[in-house]
């Protein structure tokens, strides 16, 4: 796997159950090697293979699972 990193900045998140609602549900996304989230900062990490899954799947699975997100490096 070629690993990619990328950090999204999610919104709508409260607590700690926020954050581990967004890294399950992205940790489930194929590609994706590990997911890390933190409600106070809205900081997503995620390390996936880019031949498999896209920024654009990330984001939108977050959104999936009632959250926003964003990358600010686009």
């Amino acid at each position: 796997m070629s690993a990619t990193e990328v950090t999204l900045k999610t919104t709508g998140m409260h607590c700690r159950s926020c954050s581990a609602m967004v890294d399950m549900t992205v940790g489930e996304l194929g590609g994706v090697a590990s997911v890390s989230t933190d409600h106070s900062t809205g900081d997503t990490k995620v390390a996936f293979d880019p031949e498999v899954v896209s920024i654009d799947d990330i984001i939108a699975a977050i959104r999936g699972a009632g959250y926003d997100a964003e990358n600010p490096a686009s």
